[in-house]
C-alpha cells in the first residue's frame, strides 16, 4: 500500500510598486499574504468586513480571487470603490495576484 499524494497549491501574490513577493497556500486571504510580506496595512475591525481600511486595488489576476460575498459587497458599495478594489480581509487567494494601495 502506498502512501497517497498530498498536493498544496499555492500561488504567488506581488506588491506594487514595492516588488515585493510571497507564494501563499490556495484559501490564504490577502491581509494574511500582505502581512507576510511585511507591508502596512489599514485595518482597525480584526478582519471581518467592517471597516474597509483594508482595501486593495488588483493589478493583475482579478479572476484568481473569491468572488465578493454579500458583507464585503456592502463596504465596497458604501466606499464607492472601483470594480478593481478589493478588501484584502475578505478575498482569498487561488492564482497569481498583483496588489497595490494608496499608501504604499
Amino acid at each position: 500500500m502506498g502512501i497517497p499524494e498530498f498536493k498544496v497549491e499555492v500561488a504567488t501574490i506581488r506588491c506594487e510598486p514595492s516588488g515585493r513577493e510571497v507564494r501563499v497556500v490556495h484559501e490564504t486571504n490577502l491581509m494574511d499574504a500582505i502581512l507576510q510580506i511585511g507591508l502596512a496595512l489599514g485595518q482597525s475591525c480584526d478582519g471581518i468586513a467592517l471597516c474597509g481600511f483594508c482595501r486593495v486595488r488588483i493589478l493583475e489576476g482579478l479572476e484568481n480571487l473569491t468572488p465578493a460575498g454579500a458583507e464585503e459587497q456592502k463596504v465596497l458599495a458604501a466606499e464607492h470603490t472601483d470594480s478593481d478594489e478589493r478588501l484584502a480581509c475578505c478575498a482569498r487567494i487561488h492564482g497569481p495576484v498583483t496588489i497595490t494601495t494608496d499608501y504604499w
